[in-house]
């Protein structure tokens, strides 16, 4: 695969596991918790953490000043409301990075702001300036940016820009936009503001939000939203892990940037902490990422692994396996399986017998490690004695 122009740009990850990724149904972090991952997120080498306004709750000021004491490399942005409330709040936790979203399209204007455009524009225009005038930094967010229409979208752009955002955030909020439909909107605002850092932050309900996240970076973006699983409403948004893999096969200089052998663990703590197992598709950390189960799979992989691997698993620091307990498996992953079994190569006679009686044993089926050796060995005993 060729590897795809994004010209001298480098990527921003900005992890919001500890913000949107609490809006998942299944997470909650104690402080403690948000503690350790902000640690994990830090040494994976994200470049910048979300986290919760401190309007959320009574303990989420508190929550905060302790993150920010962290003395992280990662910087740590702030997710709030246009109040001037909340950005007070923020601020005399001693934060410098405040994220500002405001609802732009026409549904979030009449279920969930319920304010005219003229208001909007008044909120924007105040809650840019007044982060700005305590100099901290500023990106705003429209909300639901694409059910928003162009004119209404750079209104509000205009706004912040004028009152001095550094960065313009473009989210999918539910998650309704294609690759093409990212790739033209970002442009689009790319060529209105050449200035500005853009972020894109993609909810995954159609299925799409890595490849909305790709689009989205190759049309101009430099930020990109992400959170540990993709956990986040709903069904989530961009997985770290997902984008981390996909940026491996067309831009691996971006993703070598951050230390992915760190992503199992990572993921695997997230999933304890939620109550649920890694998914089974998780790209490089489900517990079969790097499993080979058919025959023609393991023949393939045995002589050459990126026969059927794209991405080497050393990479994450996960091992290969060749999968034998299955009515799938081949002669040549039995071969192997024998090898490590008796500590020498087996002949034709042995493979042909362990083969037949693993296939006849797994089908109805499928057999673990353990049932595997057993039946493996009844079947040699039963050559050796016939």
């Amino acid at each position: 695969m060729r590897r795809l122009d994004h010209g001298d740009r480098q990527l921003r990850l900005i992890d919001t596991t500890l913000r949107e990724g609490e809006q998942f149904a299944d997470a909650h972090f104690s402080a403690a918790e948000r503690v350790e991952l902000a640690r994990a997120l830090d040494a994976v080498g994200v470049d910048e953490l979300e986290v919760p306004s401190p309007a959320v709750s009574p303990r989420a000021a508190e929550e905060l000043g302790e993150i920010l004491q962290l003395g992280l490399s990662a910087r740590v942005r702030v997710h709030l409301r246009c109040h001037p409330a909340d950005i007070a709040l923020a601020l005399s936790a001693g934060a410098d990075g405040l994220n500002l979203f405001l609802g732009t399209s026409p549904e979030l204007a009449q279920h969930s702001l319920r304010q005219s455009a003229s208001e909007r524009t008044r909120r924007i225009r105040e809650a840019v300036g007044l982060a700005r005038s305590a100099g901290a930094f500023v990106r705003f967010s429209a909300e639901d940016a694409f059910r928003t229409s162009r004119s209404r979208l750079f209104a509000a752009f205009d706004t912040a820009v004028e009152a001095g955002a550094s960065r313009l955030g473009l989210p999918d909020t539910v998650g309704c936009a294609t690759p093409a439909t990212v790739s033209s909107t970002v442009r689009a605002v790319r060529r209105r503001y050449p200035g500005q850092s853009l972020e894109f932050h993609g909810h995954n309900d159609t299925g799409c939000s890595v490849a909305n996240s790709l689009a989205a970076w190759l049309a101009g973006a430099d930020c990109l939203d992400v959170t540990v699983l993709g956990i986040g409403e709903r069904v989530g948004i961009t997985s770290l892990s997902g984008l981390l893999a996909r940026l491996y096969t067309v831009a691996p200089e971006q993703a070598r940037r951050y230390r992915m052998e760190l992503l199992p663990a990572l993921d695997a703590r997230v999933a304890e902490l939620s109550g649920m197992p890694v998914p089974f598709n998780q790209p490089l950390t489900a517990a079969h990422a790097f499993t080979h189960v058919a025959g023609v799979h393991s023949n393939a992989v045995l002589r050459s692994p990126s026969a059927y691997e794209w991405i080497d698993p050393a990479v994450v620091g996960r091992a290969r396996v060749i999968a034998v307990g299955s009515r799938l498996t081949g002669r040549h992953a039995v071969a192997g399986y024998l090898e490590t079994l008796l500590g020498r190569a087996a002949d034709a006679h042995e493979v042909e017998a362990a083969t037949r009686a693993i296939k006849e044993a797994s089908e109805d089926r499928r057999l673990d490690r353990a049932a595997t050796a057993g039946v493996v060995t009844t079947a040699l005993h039963s050559l050796r004695s016939s």
